[in-house]
């Protein structure tokens, strides 16, 4: 359960989430038949609210309910293969060409050509599978999550009431933030003293905590080979009263908050070496998608007086390589806010947070891949050849069914429906 609430927290950037109800609801059998089929498959691990013919993940983040704050969402073992970045109306009515296993799409409308920098924060892209049986159900969570109480608790806001002091709590009932005075004045009664107050002093920030196991005791060591908290009651008679656990390493509770800072501190040293390699590489990318945009744009301008058809084809190639160039564009941006967030999330919590949560992060760090050092994609080079027929310097094909008096072959037609073309030979906006 911990696991899963630090990763929910963790996506959401929050400190005040809290889990309500979490139901183990994989099926063993179909667990099995999911193992075996896209065993080769790249898999994550992502949140949906519902599973139906067309589902759709956050490539990072956890999708909720509006105008509430309980939510209700399932953990999912998703088989993402190799994903294409596709429009919302192409999701809809296709399915993924060739050998893509799924898409990735945008809440901010398709865009044809590079991302613009406005379109970098992948809190706005999906995973979308139109193939249930690629996705198989692990846990359902209800959990409670305030945006407005997360983003008060974090801050310095001014009272609501008196528009003067800083604001020490937050009312849900009230939808308001007050200072300690006006807390006092406007939760004066027996009728309205029953209302929840958040402080922010107190949410996300106590100062010691009770033990998962023994919830009426108080955490009093850490160890340090199973990285988690442990009371007396433990010691005595709980996970670590015989052995194998029994002879382990015991830090107290104070000493533990300081060295579990120490810690995190050491192991950031490889997530800033990642993120500046990450960094580097996208560095490099965009200078590869620049010298893909230069080359489009010169061929572009030798076949601009000749055949409708040879256009037509050369934007259609452009838009297909974009599809594999923003896709792999999205995969940079993931893995840098995951390494991002990785690196300041947990800097971020109190010691008794990292106390609690120290196992998770560390096991989401050791789990981290060293897939940041392969080459870096480079798109396709065109240069005009014969005919006007498109060359691809790495994949040479001509345009299948090429004839001085054909206009459009079926392949083609096919992936340029939608684009208008004028006599030209230009592209008309919509």
């Amino acid at each position: 359960m911990h696991d899963i609430e630090y990763l929910l927290k963790y996506l959401l950037d929050s400190t005040t989430l809290k889990i309500e109800r979490l139901q183990d609801i994989t099926n063993l059998q179909q667990a099995a038949a999911f193992e075996k089929k896209f065993g080769d498959t790249k898999r994550i691990k992502a949140f949906c609210t519902e599973i139906g013919s067309t589902t759709y993940f956050p490539v990072f983040g956890v999708p909720l309910s509006q105008d509430s704050i309980t939510h209700k969402v399932k953990l999912c073992s998703v088989a993402v293969g190799e994903s294409i970045y596709v429009s919302k109306e192409y999701v809809k009515q296709m399915n993924p060409p060739g050998h893509y296993n799924s898409f990735i799409t945008s809440d901010l409308g398709y865009q044809v050509g590079f991302l613009a920098e406005s379109q970098t924060d992948v809190r706005n892209y999906w995973y979308a599978i139109k193939d249930p049986s690629k996705i198989l159900p692990l846990f359902e969570i209800t959990f409670e999550y305030d945006a407005e109480l997360e983003m008060r608790s974090k801050g310095s806001f001014i009272c609501d009431r008196c528009r003067i002091s800083q604001s020490t709590s937050f009312c849900p009932a009230e939808r308001a933030s007050f200072c300690k005075e006006c807390d006092e004045e406007v939760h004066n009664d027996h009728f309205l003293k029953r209302h929840v107050r958040y402080y922010f002093n107190e949410v996300g920030k106590k100062k010691f905590i009770y033990c998962t196991s023994h919830m009426d005791t108080m955490v009093d060591y850490f160890c340090e080979e199973c990285f988690i908290p442990v009371c007396t009651k433990c010691k005595i008679s709980g996970n670590h009263s015989e052995l194998p656990n029994g002879s382990h390493n015991l830090l107290n509770y104070v000493e533990a908050c300081d060295k579990l800072q120490d810690l995190l501190k050491a192991g950031e040293l490889r997530l800033v070496e990642e993120e500046k390699r990450l960094k580097e590489n996208i560095g490099d990318f965009k200078k590869n998608v620049e010298v893909f945009q230069n080359n489009i744009s010169d061929v572009r301008g030798k076949i601009e007086s000749e055949y409708r058809n040879s256009m037509n084809e050369l934007h259609a190639f452009e838009k297909r390589e974009f599809q594999v160039i923003n896709t792999h564009y999205i995969s940079y941006l993931i893995r840098l806010a995951e390494i991002e967030r990785m690196r300041e999330y947990p800097s971020g919590l109190e010691p008794s947070q990292l106390l609690r949560t120290f196992k998770s992060v560390t096991i989401q760090r050791e789990s981290l891949s060293e897939d940041t050092e392969e080459d870096v994609f480079k798109p396709a080079e065109l240069s005009l050849k014969g005919h006007l027929t498109l060359k691809d310097e790495e994949n040479y094909t001509t345009r299948k069914g090429y004839s001085p008096r054909m206009e459009k072959s079926t392949q083609l037609y096919v992936e340029t429906r939608g684009i208008n073309v004028n006599s030209h030979g230009k592209v008309n906006n919509p």
